[in-house]
């Protein structure tokens, strides 16, 4: 995307019952009009400015996995009157209201819309969430910030 720092490190160990790897991978300050094809190709919107940012850290072990992943978005801004003008009237409302619950869902103190969601299950089939997504961002929008960084879950995980 030409634009932040990607930081990945892996720790691989000698298989016996499948894969088994740590694996941290860190993205900071990457700009999110960048990543306009992505947000069109997945959610039909695109952006006119802001930043990305992601955490995540995960373990496999005996085709088993765990861990998580932290997307962070800082100063979003999804409808542009000027970029967005050639697009028909309801498009522009889907892009207004996607910008809305942004701003909303900012957390006071560092602007940002952030989430946490656990990843389980079997390596060839990792499940997610969907409540643990909303829940986490009304959790850093009103209540608990989560901050940018690894957790060391991981780490904590494997030792049990």
């Amino acid at each position: 995307m030409e634009s932040g720092t990607t930081a990945a490190t892996a720790q691989f160990r000698p298989e016996k019952n499948g894969p088994d790897f740590d694996l941290n991978v860190k993205i900071e300050d990457t700009n999110l009009k960048a990543m306009n094809d992505l947000l069109r190709a997945y959610d039909n919107f695109d952006v006119s400015g802001g930043l990305f940012s992601f955490y995540s850290e995960l373990h496999i072990k005996n085709s088993v996995i765990s861990g998580y992943v932290k997307p962070f978005f800082k100063d979003m801004k999804v409808y542009d009157r000027r970029q967005d003008k050639e697009k028909k009237l309801f498009h522009k409302l889907y892009e207004a209201l996607i910008g809305g619950g942004a701003k909303l869902l900012e957390s006071t103190p560092r602007e940002e819309v952030v989430t946490k969601v656990e990843i389980s299950g079997t390596a060839k089939k990792p499940e997610m969430s969907t409540w643990q997504i909303i829940v986490g961002l009304v959790k850093n929008a009103f209540f608990k910030e989560i901050l940018p960084g690894f957790e060391r879950e991981v780490s904590r995980a494997r030792k049990q």
